[in-house]
Formats: C-alpha cells, structure tokens, sequence
C-alpha cells in the first residue's frame, strides 16, 4: 500500500490547540512509565529463568502462575478507570492513585522473589500466584491514571504523538536494561542466585517501581476535566455498553490483541530458541544474548521514535501504521534464517525490522485510542479516559497472559524439557522456529487486515477536536 501525504486542507489549525508543556512535567510522566514498564515486565522477565530455568518449575504451570494473577489483577480495571474518572480531590483525579499505589506495587513485588528454594514446586506456585495477584491488582491502579496523565495533556491530534513519543524513549530505555536483571542476579558478587534475585527484585522495587512511580504523582499536572454539565453521569454498565459500540475502539483493542498476544506469543519462542538452539542449552549464554538482542530493540527503538513522529505527522497513523506491519512481516520471515546456531552479531538484524512495531505500539496506538476519547466525548458528553485506557490495558494483559499460556502449552505439546539442555528433540527446535517465523508473519498480516475497518482518519479527528473546542469555550 502506497503512502500518500495528506492534503494540506486536511490539517487546518492543526496549531491552535498545542498546549505550552514543561520540562519537569514531560520528566515526571517519562519517569512514571519508565516505572509502569518495570511493572510490566519484569515480573516475567525474571520468572522464567529463576521459577523455571533454575527451580525447574513445570513450563505449563509456570504459564498458569503468570497468568491468573494478570487476568484477576486486570478485572479490576474498568472499575479503576471509571472510579478514576469520577474521582474529585484538591490532588486531582489521578495523582492520589500513583502515589499510593506505587508503593504498594513495590512491597508486593519485593516479596514475589523471598519464596523459599527448599518449598515444593506446588507450594513455591501458590506463593508466586498470591505475591504476584497482589502485585497486580496494585500496578492496575497504577497505570490507568498514569496513562490518564499522558492522553489528557494535550487536545491536539499531533501534539499527542508527540507526548506519547516522548514518553516512548523512557520504555525504551527499560528496555535497554529489562532483560539484563537476571543476569545481574548471577554476578559472582552474589552467594548464590537465591540472594541475587531478592537484591534484584528489591532494587528494582524500591528504586523504580517506589520512587520513579512518586515523582510522576508528585510533579505532573492534570488538566482540568471537560464534562458537559447537562448530561447525568453514566454508570460502569451504561458506559462499557456505549465503548462496546465503538468501531474504533475495537479495532484498536484487536490490534493490541493480535500483536500483544499473537505476535508476543511468537516472539516469546526466541529466548528458548538461543538458549537451547543456538547456544547448546547454555542458560548464562543464551541470556547474556537476549540482554544483547534486547539492547538492539531498545537502541534502534529510540532511533524510531523521531522517524515515526515524522511519519505520522506528514502520512497520518493509519498509514504509517500499515508500512510497519508490512516491515515488520518482512522481519518475521528473515528470523528463520537469524536464529541459527553460528549467526553472531548478525542476530541483532532481527531488531532492525522488528523495532518499529513495538514502538508503535506504545506511541501510535496510545495517540489514536486518545483521538477516539474526543469521538467519544462528541457523542455522549464526557471525559472517560480512564474507562478507555483501563479496557486497553485489560486487552494487553489479556493478550500477555494468554501468550504466556499459549507459549508454556506449545512448550509442553512439542516435547521441550529442560532437563535435556541443548539435547532438545529436533522436532521441539523445528516447532519453535516456525511458530517464531511464520508466527509473526501471520499476526501482522491480520493486523493490516484488522487496520483497514479503522475510520477516524487525522483529518476528521482535527474536525471533532475543534468542534469540542468550540463547546467548551462555550461553556
């Protein structure tokens, strides 16, 4: 599909509504999702190796574990968005959430790692499901305002972009150094990989997840809410059945689904595939090159993050969405030939086609769901980020459970054990390379399919902002 530039007439007054945005307030909110991505992921990035890889937990029961607290944790979150968007304190709406919250998050994840080494593997999961369902529960009421924060700090459809990028280079820079813990855990400085992993989690707790999490509470601002005054308050019902009827919004969440569940899911396969493929089973080897491969994403991700700004604001997001799923389909098919054993330094070209989607993902959809917020408000009268950001971050934990699951099954289907090592039957190592490959080619080709029923085009979403524009100075 080619690119066409929009139309001049598609962009009148695209700068009247740009808001005049501090420094010290952009910080706040990067340092705020530097801390939301911590939470993210680390409690994966961390499990796998230490639960399974070292404790020997079953792949399957492990999925099972990092699962349920994700899908109990996140049911909760349309109720966090919509007590969010109802909130009033002389703190804000969403302020008095991330503080408290953030530090809950931190005593909960600190003690996710204390599970004693000589517990059964039954009483080791339990232990982990409990720590991590509380986890959970509080980093939900984390990240709905947090990206609350974000969506609501500009009304301006390519301003929005342009926050959500800013804030992009802070995941990025987590992910320069997510996929490094582990190894961490396993410096000779530590006695033993037990006492490493709690020095870790305690670090990553308190220093991240504690303080970075406070500062975004404590120096961001909140714009006032637009509320039209005539119209009564909807209920959690009433509001989940009108964002049910909204085309857009589920267009965006199968997107979120396809790549966060599906394409996760394949991507998952490239840790097993370099530790028990390419590096004979040699677990320090094979995550000393994730931490590599991961630098590589991180690295070209902040490299990324200007060229799609660019992109979008001369082609639009639809657009510049459609030529990273087809870069990101081209990519797919190359890990075949990438993650062999042998390939060396050329295994860091999977990141060169690979980064965009991910960086889209966190600049590009964000920026579009806050488009729809605006639609929303035209048609009904209110402001409910909150509801809107807590039903995507239900999908995307949805869809990361669900790759966790789907990846732990597909693990135990195709006969991997790690008690073999680099002794893996042929047939595990040919499964895992295909669902990698062709995994990902596929999920980005429906993704393109899933793209063409999107609507809200940049040039009707600047029509909605100025006619809201115009209602609120009426106001």
């Amino acid at each position: 599909m080619a690119l066409q530039q929009q139309s001049p007439t598609a962009q009148p007054a695209k700068q009247s509504q740009r808001v005049n945005i501090g420094t010290g307030q952009r910080l706040a909110l990067g340092a705020g999702f530097f801390a939301m991505f911590f939470a993210a992921q680390s409690v994966n990035v961390l499990a796998v190796p230490f639960y399974q890889m070292t404790l020997g937990v079953d792949p399957f029961l492990l999925g099972l574990a990092l699962t349920l607290p994700v899908l109990l944790g996140t049911v909760l979150g349309p109720w966090v968005g919509h007590l969010s968007d109802q909130s009033k304190s002389r703190f804000g709406r969403r302020r008095p959430f991330i503080l408290i919250a953030s530090w809950l998050s931190c005593l909960c994840f600190g003690l996710i790692w204390m599970v004693p080494a000589h517990w059964s593997e039954t009483a080791q999961l339990l232990y982990f499901v409990l720590w991590s369902l509380a986890f959970y529960i509080a980093a939900t009421f984390v990240a709905v305002p947090m990206t609350c924060l974000a969506y609501e700090m500009s009304p301006d459809y390519h301003q929005r972009t342009e926050i959500m990028g800013f804030t992009t280079y802070f995941l990025k820079l987590g992910s320069l150094l997510y996929q490094w813990l582990f190894p961490l855990a396993q410096l000779a400085l530590f006695s033993s990989v037990f006492i490493g992993i709690r020095y870790v989690g305690w670090g990553v707790a308190v220093f991240i997840l504690g303080l970075l999490g406070s500062l975004a509470a404590i120096y961001s601002r909140e714009r006032a809410p637009r509320r039209a005054p005539l119209l009564p308050r909807a209920s959690l019902r009433d509001s989940l059945a009108t964002l049910g009827a909204n085309r857009s919004l589920r267009v965006l969440l199968l997107l979120t689904l396809l790549q966060l569940g599906g394409g996760a899911y394949s991507a998952g396969m490239d840790y097993y595939l370099l530790v028990y493929f390419m590096f004979d089973g040699n677990i320090a080897e094979g995550a000393i090159w994730k931490g590599a491969l991961s630098v590589a994403y991180a690295a070209l991700g902040f490299a990324t993050v200007p060229w799609l700004v660019r992109l979008s604001s001369r082609y639009g997001k639809v657009r510049a969405l459609v030529l990273i799923y087809w870069l990101t389909a081209l990519g797919g098919a190359l890990k075949w030939f990438i993650f062999t054993p042998g390939t060396g330094w050329w295994l860091l070209l999977d990141a060169v086609f690979c980064t965009a989607i991910w960086t889209a993902m966190t600049m590009l959809l964000p920026s579009m769901l806050a488009d729809v917020c605006d639609e929303d408000e035209l048609l009904h009268g209110e402001r409910r980020e909150g509801l809107f950001v807590a039903l995507h971050n239900w999908v995307s934990s949805i869809s990361v459970a669900l790759a966790l699951l789907l990846a732990g099954l597909s693990l135990n289907l195709i006969g991997f054990d790690a008690r073999l090592g680099g002794a893996q039957p042929e047939q595990s190592i040919f499964a895992m390379r295909l669902i990698l490959c062709f995994g990902t080619v596929l999920f980005s080709l429906m993704s393109l399919i899933c793209l063409h029923y999107y609507r809200l085009t940049a040039a009707r979403s600047q029509q909605i902002s100025r006619q809201l524009l115009a209602q609120h100075s009426q106001q």
